[in-house]
């Protein structure tokens, strides 16, 4: 309590002090100091109010800049417009900043108005081809909203316009990471979204891997001018141009999003059918988009003109409309074969409607609509009608008739199509071809097709069948399926073939020798008749026993020529193809093994004909040589006959037959070469009755067989399904199993196990084999001596 009772003396003292000293100074010192506290304030004011003055306002301007070199110069000729800048200064964050929007021309002569806004709006289209600069980026093309104020419908912020006064992100942003929603707007979407999209917009906009949210965003400005400026600013309509190429433009780059391509295709559309011209459909139909929603309008336009017009649909027109019409569906091979879908539907349509189809006049009338992408256009449908067109696509018949068509030509291609899709690298191989009508196949190979017809004429050709399918570009080995292709190929270019595989012989291999003719169409199916197969087996006998000596000669092929020719029960082109199985026959004999099958249920009198048809076949030339001696023996043991006849045969009607086996053929040709005319008639005598037999014996064979399958399959069925291998009888089946049990074997000890099971070995394999290529493409067994079992078949087989 002391302590504080002297602090308060101590302030008492000193107060007293102060006042002492204040009263001692004189009045005339007090004047001066108020005179001075009062200028010194005056100063201070002054100076206060002019710093504040002289501080500049912030201030955003957007002023024009010259154009860059390498700016398109506008098409009218006239001056060039402004180009648009825009400056900020720094603005701090606790003040207001100003903008300022501004343009001045590069030449008083030339002026472009500023559209005027709601009041306080400052923005402006930036015609194509003007630069602007936004957060340091320079943009050039033009076509965008830029500044403040642009409002939607319904007062917001429109979502196209580009406000400077926005922030914008400093670092670079990839332009490829989604940073923005479905319905966005440059006014809400983030600083790192608006610098991606000054990004994408500075670099052309052509960025492909930028995201699709970035090309609607400055589509939302495209579809404002065209659809909504338009109405109010008559130099909208100069800009119509110059949006539909960059919309065009945009979906060369953007096109493999559905959503874009959906929204920018019915856009053009809309913006083209402002101005439709007439008779469209007198030129080619309009492109067709990758995937088609709805029918596009100018293929609607087209088709409605031709409707009200009463004009047939051109083939071209058709096509277009099945591949576009969304109710058409549409098989992979419609897509993978485009080009040869493309060509058969179009001759199938001219074959099956001739001029077109004709469409009616139908009540349903034709009208555009366009519903906006951007979000300020919500709700708004822009429509326009079309001079009263019929819409086709409200028609129902014409769509039925295609879809058949498009049916038709699909199934004709999906086996092409799908070796196509096994084998892409192979579309124009040989293989893929013989899948395709010969009309469709390339140009080149049509071109090696009609060379070959040429050399043919109306002789014949022969080679082996390995070059046949190396000139039309084959890629290796034919299937039997893919052989009796090319043998339907070269029939309808009227080119016979033989072997005939079109009456199920056997197909060449690649080392084979064929024979190539002229053909006639009407030839059809009668050559697998019993006649024309009767006679195909005389030949192959009479080849045989011509080549027994181990060389035909001239006579006995002429001999045998004139036997063909004189057979006049069967037709002209029968005749031909005979020949040419002659010549082939002598290239390429056939085996005895094979040809006996046909001859096992002959009775004795009819195989006794064979034989003296073939001993007297024997003398055409004048000489009996002792291998055709030996063949003939061989013959008639295979014929059941007692080799003795032979000789009887040999020495009837005069015939020079042989002292002995061992006699030379040098000792029993004549010098010189005459054909014996009563001879020769003896012999086609024979011939022509030996044919007939045949033909009998064929058709009676076909009779049993007939039979024997009606009356076998009901009651065998089960049994021959458990125990026939590739279709074939017991016996084969028998013996496809016992040669699977090896990978390789002997001939000699094949032949042995043949004969236990009482078959000829030859005739068997060939029969094995055939089968085998119906089922696998490849025969079951490979090479002579040793003979070797084709593993991959092997797999394929149930056994």
């Amino acid at each position: 309590m002391a302590k504080k009772n002297a602090g308060s003396s101590m302030v008492l003292v000193g107060a007293m002090v102060v006042v002492g000293i204040v009263a001692s100074v004189p009045k005339e010192v007090w004047g001066t100091l108020f005179v001075a506290g009062a200028v010194a304030i005056v100063i201070r004011v002054v100076v206060k109010m002019m710093g504040s003055g002289s501080r500049a306002k912030p201030v955003q301007r957007v002023v024009s800049t010259p154009r860059s070199a390498g700016a398109p110069v506008p098409q009218d000729g006239g001056s060039a417009a402004p180009t648009l800048k825009v400056e900020r200064a720094a603005v701090p964050k606790d003040e207001f900043a100003s903008f300022v929007l501004s343009v001045e021309p590069q030449t008083a002569e030339h002026r472009i108005p500023i559209p005027e806004g709601p009041v306080g709006s400052q923005w402006k289209w930036v015609p194509v081809g003007e630069t602007v600069s936004v957060a340091g980026f320079e943009i050039s093309g033009g076509l965008l909203y830029v500044g403040s104020g642009l409002r939607a419908r319904y007062g917001e912020v429109d979502p196209a316009l580009i406000d400077p006064k926005l922030s914008v992100a400093t670092a670079p942003v990839v332009t490829s990471l989604r940073l923005m929603d479905y319905w966005s707007s440059y006014s809400n979407i983030t600083p790192d979204a608006r610098r991606a999209y000054l990004q994408w917009l500075a670099g052309g906009r052509r960025d492909p891997s930028a995201d699709i949210g970035y090309v609607f965003l400055f589509f939302y400005g495209l579809e404002r001018r065209a659809l909504v400026d338009v109405n109010t600013d008559p130099a909208a309509k100069v800009d119509i141009p110059a949006i539909k190429v960059e919309v065009q433009r945009l979906l060369g780059i953007y096109g493999g999003s559905n959503s874009f391509r959906q929204y920018a295709t019915h856009f053009l559309a809309y913006l083209d059918a402002e101005q439709v011209a007439e008779k469209v459909y007198l030129d080619a139909p309009p492109a067709i988009p990758d995937r088609c929603y709805e029918l596009p309008l100018g293929l609607k336009i087209g088709l409605g003109q031709l409707a009200a017009d009463q004009q047939p649909v051109p083939a071209n027109w058709a096509l277009a409309w099945a591949l576009a019409d969304p109710n058409i569906s549409r098989r992979t091979a419609v897509t993978r074969c485009g080009a040869e879908f493309a060509r058969m539907f179009q001759q199938k349509y001219a074959a099956e409607y001739g001029e077109g189809l004709r469409l009616r006049n139908n009540k349903t009338k034709l009208q555009c609509s366009y519903q906006p992408a951007s979000a300020g256009l919500c709700g708004q449908s822009f429509q326009q009608s079309l001079g009263g067109l019929p819409d086709v696509s409200a028609v129902k018949v014409p769509v039925q008739k295609l879809q058949a068509l498009v049916d038709t030509c699909t199934s004709a291609l999906e086996p092409y199509s799908r070796f196509v899709g096994r084998n892409p690298d192979k579309a124009h191989a040989l293989e893929a071809l013989l899948q395709l009508p010969v009309d469709l196949w390339p140009a080149a190979v049509k071109a090696e097709l009609n060379d070959l017809k040429s050399r043919v004429g109306d002789g014949m050709v022969v080679m082996s069948f390995g070059e046949l399918s190396g000139r039309l570009k084959s890629a290796g080995p034919l299937s039997r399926d893919r052989v009796i292709g090319l043998a339907r190929a070269l029939q309808d270019l009227q080119l016979g073939m033989e072997p005939d595989v079109l009456a199920g012989v056997r197909p060449p291999k690649a080392e084979d020798k064929i024979a190539l003719f002229a053909a006639s169409p009407d030839e059809g199916s009668q050559r697998e008749g019993a006649v024309y197969q009767a006679a195909a087996v005389t030949l192959d006998l009479a080849c045989m026993v011509a080549l027994a000596d181990g060389d035909a000669s001239a006579q006995e092929l002429l001999t045998l020529t004139r036997y063909v020719d004189s057979w006049s029960h069967l037709s002209v082109v029968h005749r031909k193809r005979l020949k040419a199985h002659l010549r082939l026959g002598i290239e390429q004999p056939a085996t005895l093994a094979g040809v006996k099958k046909k001859f096992e249920h002959l009775a004795d009198n009819a195989r006794r004909s064979i034989a003296r048809f073939l001993a007297h076949l024997t003398q055409a030339d004048g000489v009996v040589s002792p291998s055709e001696v030996k063949f003939l023996e061989r013959t008639y043991r295979a014929l059941g006959l007692d080799i003795k006849l032979v000789y009887a045969d040999l020495h009837a009607n005069d015939a020079p037959a042989p002292a002995t086996a061992e006699v030379g053929s040098a000792n029993l040709k004549p010098q010189g070469f005459s054909l014996d005319p009563a001879r020769i008639a003896q012999l086609q005598k024979e011939t022509a009755e030996v044919a007939a037999l045949l033909a009998n014996v064929f058709v009676e064979e076909g009779g049993q067989e007939s039979a024997e399958v009606v009356t076998a399959l009901p009651e065998e069925e089960a049994e021959q399904m458990q125990t026939g291998l590739l279709g074939l009888d017991a016996s084969h089946s028998a013996f496809v199993r016992l040669l699977v049990t090896r990978s390789s074997w002997l001939r000699d000890e094949l032949a042995d196990a043949a004969s236990d099971m009482e078959l000829m070995l030859d005739g068997a394999l060939e029969h094995i084999n055939e089968a085998a290529l119906d089922a696998c493409d490849a025969p079951l067994t490979e090479g002579d001596d040793p003979i070797d079992i084709n593993q991959e078949v092997l797999e394929a087989l149930p056994v």
